[in-house]
């Protein structure tokens, strides 16, 4: 059944942009008001498209005042893939998943890249079921109806113009109906070759269309595609031949003739997609023809058109079955109604009584349709949560007293274990902490060696008649600096380690307080200079300490002349040096699990200097 309500269209063509309200009018539909846009762009501004399209559509919004409306959308021929699909009989329920393989074959490119719809057309041959397949590229249809709803409307559906402009015809000549009738829609990039004969339906775009006329008349005249389209507007017709130019000017004669070999072209086209449709679909040959889009306007292509396939031609007029508003400009309208099919058979699909559905799905416009769909389901849900918690209150409310005595029967039964489980926790914890206070014990009988250990270590490889040190103190200090004075205190009952001078004393303290000790100091005497450089070497690589931060020039200092208690010995070298220890963030003294590092902290080292 017919549902005539008011619908917004837009068709986003190649190179224009049309948008026309329909409303109820008795039992069909009347033009209330419309708008067109040219968009006429040479091919290397083709990027800059879709800003003049988003502009079109903003100023025809407000023209229409339509902002905030559904809107039923429209592409162009051009911007889809058709194909005609054959596909055994079977129910119509399992047509679905068919129809996603057989896209997948004959589209050339990935599935999840595109976005595609169907139709089933009726039965040619027995046994045998057509599909019209219609896919779009998923990243084209998103960008188009980004443009749409950026400019205050909300995508209904999207159909393509072939389709659409079917749609209008089957509903403005019924009386066509029986007949093998071909329409010619001559558009911007294509021209879409559209049959219909008894319900039947095929279709093929060829390129022979405006811009190829457009493009012939720009390389005839030396002209860029602009000029070109402007000239073939303002003074271009086909010539008919057998002296038709013989009145024109020279240029008009010359532009003539080259429109006519263009149109030519496309005849050509037209009456090989006609022997193909009669060869491969078994068609019948078509004894009318109707044209229409923009170059359709072109003066004398209908009589060119009609000579060349040698078939009644005559314009196309989509809005035969549709009352014009009383707003509209019918003289504007006149001129414009050839182009106004695919908008028309929008309004058709509206009203659901067109032949063709076809519905490109966008993909936010998929989202929002799916949370509808979700909608009752989640509706149904409530209400039946709702009705569940109705139960359950009724059935709590009887089961309350028999559960109260049951609750009653469980607690004198678990009052004994309960007993029983509170010993085995107390149990627990006590171990727990004796398992601790071993564990703390046993780390401190591993720690009470350490000292002696990292002093061994270091008498094993740096000690002989020809080097011993005499002092050695673990240290903090700024930068693993020798130019440092080191000194020693007592502060809070703490050994404060060796520290720098007064000058650094605050950090140093805060530094050692907190346990932080980076070096180990060791003053002694050798033999000479050399022995004290190579005893070094070979303490830094003990595992105790940092090769990496080791500096011999750095970290080792000989006084050649010692002026101190020490001076009688001459024949030796006073020597002091800072070795680096491997770092830990709070310097505890401990050897790890597996022997490798060793770190030091003041409590530690003052526990064990006691």
């Amino acid at each position: 059944m017919a549902e005539y309500k008011t619908t917004v269209a837009l068709e986003i063509g190649a190179q224009s942009v049309t948008m026309g309200v329909f409303t109820p009018a008795g039992k069909g539909y009347a033009l209330s008001r419309y708008a067109r846009r040219d968009i006429l762009l040479d091919p290397v501004e083709e990027g800059m498209r879709m800003d003049y399209v988003s502009n079109a559509i903003g100023e025809m919004v407000t023209e229409l005042k339509v902002k905030g409306s559904d809107v039923r959308n429209v592409v162009s021929g051009q911007q889809v893939f058709m194909r005609f699909i054959k596909l055994p009989l079977i129910d119509i329920d399992d047509i679905s998943e068919h129809v996603g393989y057989e896209a997948q074959q004959h589209i050339p490119f990935p599935l999840e890249d595109i976005i595609y719809s169907y139709q089933v057309l009726p039965e040619r041959e027995p046994g045998e079921q057509e599909v019209l397949l219609v896919a779009i590229k998923k990243d084209v249809l998103d960008n188009l109806n980004t443009q749409v709803e950026d400019n205050g409307l909300k995508t209904r559906s999207v159909d393509c113009s072939i389709t659409s402009l079917y749609n209008a015809y089957r509903i403005s000549y019924p009386e066509d109906e029986g007949e093998s009738v071909v329409i010619l829609d001559i558009g911007a990039k294509t021209t879409d070759i559209i049959f219909s004969e008894s319900g039947r339906f095929f279709t093929r775009s060829v390129t022979a269309a405006g811009s190829f006329i457009t493009n012939n008349i720009a390389r005839e005249f030396n002209l860029n595609f602009k000029e070109a389209e402007q000239l073939k507007i303002e003074s271009g017709m086909v010539s008919l031949g057998n002296g038709f130019t013989d009145n024109m000017t020279e240029q008009e004669a010359a532009l003539a003739t080259t429109i006519r070999t263009a149109m030519s072209r496309l005849s050509s086209e037209v009456q090989r997609t006609i022997n193909h449709y009669r060869a491969q679909y078994k068609g019948t040959a078509p004894t009318k023809a109707y044209i229409c889009g923009g170059g359709a306007r072109l003066p004398y292509a209908v009589e060119f058109l009609q000579a060349a396939l040698n078939i009644p031609v005559e314009y196309l007029n989509p809005l035969n079955a549709f009352n014009i508003g009383a707003k509209v400009d019918e003289e504007a309208l006149g001129m414009d109604a050839l182009c106004l099919g695919p908008i028309a058979g929008a309004a058709v699909t509206g009203a659901k009584v067109g032949e063709f559905y076809i519905d490109l799905v966008p993909t936010s416009v998929g989202k929002d349709r799916a949370e509808l769909q979700m909608l009752p389901k989640i509706i149904t849900g409530g209400l039946i949560a709702l009705a569940g918690a109705g139960v359950f209150v009724y059935m709590a409310g009887n089961a309350q007293k028999q559960a109260e005595e049951t609750d009653a029967l469980f607690k004198r039964q678990l009052a004994p274990i309960e007993k029983d489980a509170n010993a085995v926790a107390a149990a627990e914890e006590e171990f727990n902490s004796a398992t601790a206070e071993l564990r703390e014990l046993s780390s401190l009988y591993r720690r009470r060696t350490e000292y002696s250990d990292i002093i061994k270590s270091i008498a094993e490889v740096g000690t002989s008649y020809k080097f011993w040190f005499t002092q050695f103190e673990p240290v903090y200090t700024e930068n693993l600096s020798l130019d440092q004075t080191i000194e020693s205190a007592s502060v809070n009952n703490h050994t404060r380690l060796f520290a720098p001078s007064a000058a650094n004393g605050a950090t140093a303290m805060a530094n050692v307080e907190s346990g932080y000790i980076n070096a180990l100091y060791i003053k002694g005497y050798a033999m000479n200079e050399q022995e004290v450089r190579d005893a070094y070497e070979k303490i830094c690589k003990q595992k105790y300490f940092n090769s990496e931060e080791a500096d011999k020039n750095k970290h080792v200092q000989i006084i050649t002349n010692d002026s101190g208690s020490n001076a009688a010995l001459g024949y030796l070298k006073s020597f002091h040096m800072i070795l680096p220890l491997n770092d830990r963030p709070h310097g505890e003294l401990y050897i790890d699990d597996n022997g490798e590092n060793v770190y030091l902290s003041v409590p530690e080292y003052r526990s064990n200097a006691e």
